[in-house]
């Protein structure tokens, strides 16, 4: 999310519960002395009956030697069965001692038995590798299971970021016209205000951030016009550089940066003197831009490491591909509402002096000199005391027209 990233899973072989080492060894060869011992107990009853009935019996034992305690006690089974065939069922009986004819016969005997046991321990590896290889892959299902339903959530909320990203964002927020004698401010003005917080509002509920600057573009500088957290002081007094730390190499470069740790050591990195109490270990930067044309950045930082996922770097960078038009279009109209506010104060202004002309007898300069040492001395925006004078004026002489 990977941060995040998208890091690899690897998955250990899957083995079977370690024994106690002696108990176990123990047990093995054990066995083999068991399987042995039934064997000589069973077979001596059937010796009578049938010729070398230790054969079958002594087989089977050397096999479940091999099977229950593997290769090693398989041997050991195959070495005591072969000298207790020779103490007890070859002659000259209860002695080691062998005549030529019993030799080649305990030699086949051996070869069989230990060709038993061999195929005996390896099927039971066989079974062992083969239920490891199932619980293994049962294990590899499981945590492929959990990573794509994490997967599949993720972009579910993914998908559901870029629907409220694509609906809401580009909703127009339109200026009311503004009441007269309203002074329309070109950075606080709803639509670019609005539109801002907007901005704010959606990057942080994407990615869990400690602080989110917004920078706009102004005259061939970044300036800070937006935020959340800290330093409301600083909007709009807060300027950089193209070029000019991380965020003025963004917006030079144009493209994505994300450090999840160790901000202040990114050879990019620059400390402002405004903020001294800036410290963050992770930060995530992307450009804003509106037909191919830069409009601004949007910054977030976390106090602590923080690994960005890919996810949360697109839906950023997607914030900031979506919201540039919008904070083109609503820098449009609050300068036009600037503009059409400057445009009626002017004509305003014009009938005020027109009156001062009348009533004065003065000139059209005198006038405007009137009106601003007025405004000076009232403490009063000029247009506000034109208004005043063209309302005593409609009061006085209702017939006047002016």
């Amino acid at each position: 999310m990977s941060h995040d990233g998208q890091q690899g899973v690897s998955f250990p072989a899957a083995r079977p519960p370690a024994p106690d080492r002696g108990v176990s060894t123990l047990y093995r060869y054990g066995f083999a002395f068991v399987f042995v011992a039934l064997a000589l107990i069973a077979s001596l009853p059937l010796e009578r009956l049938f010729t070398h009935p230790f054969l079958f019996l002594f087989f089977a034992a050397v096999m479940a030697a091999g099977w229950y305690g593997g290769t090693a006690p398989g041997l050991v089974a195959v070495v005591a069965s072969a000298l207790v065939v020779d103490y007890f069922f070859l002659s000259p009986l209860y002695t080691l001692a062998l005549n030529a004819t019993e030799v080649v016969y305990l030699v086949a005997f051996a070869a069989c038995a230990l060709i038993a046991s061999w195929i005996s321990a390896s099927k039971k590896q066989a079974e062992i590798d083969l239920k490891s290889a199932r619980d293994q892959l049962q294990m590899l299902v499981a945590e492929r299971t959990a990573e794509l339903t994490k997967t599949n959530t993720e972009l579910q909320q993914q998908d559901r970021h870029l629907q409220l990203l694509t609906e809401v964002i580009p909703e127009r927020i339109r200026v009311p016209d503004a009441a007269a004698g309203e002074k329309v401010d070109f950075f606080s003005a709803a639509p670019l205000k609005d539109v801002l917080e907007q901005v704010i509002q959606f990057a942080t509920s994407v990615v869990p951030c400690d602080a989110c600057f917004v920078y706009l573009l102004e005259d061939d500088a970044l300036v800070l016009r937006a935020s959340k957290n800290p330093h409301p002081d600083l909007i709009g007094r807060l300027k950089l550089k193209i070029g000019q730390g991380v965020t003025g190499w963004v917006a030079q470069e144009r493209r994505p940066v994300s450090v999840a740790k160790g901000a202040s050591e990114d050879p990019r990195f620059r400390m402002f003197n405004e903020m001294p109490d800036e410290h963050f270990e992770a930060f995530l930067s992307v450009p804003v831009a509106s037909r191919g044309r830069l409009v601004g950045v949007i910054n977030l930082q976390n106090r602590s490491p923080y690994p960005y996922s890919e996810r949360e770097i697109r839906l950023l960078s997607a914030i900031g591909f979506l919201v540039g038009a919008e904070i083109e279009t609503a820098r449009l109209e609050t300068e036009n509402s600037r503009l059409t506010e400057k445009l009626e104060t002017r004509k305003i202004l014009e009938r005020a002096k027109g009156v001062l002309q009348r009533t004065m007898g003065i000139s059209e300069e005198e006038a405007y000199l009137t009106l601003q040492k007025q405004s000076r001395q009232r403490r009063k925006s000029m247009k506000e005391l034109a208004e005043a004078i063209l309302l005593n004026q409609e009061i006085s002489d209702p017939d006047s027209g002016s």
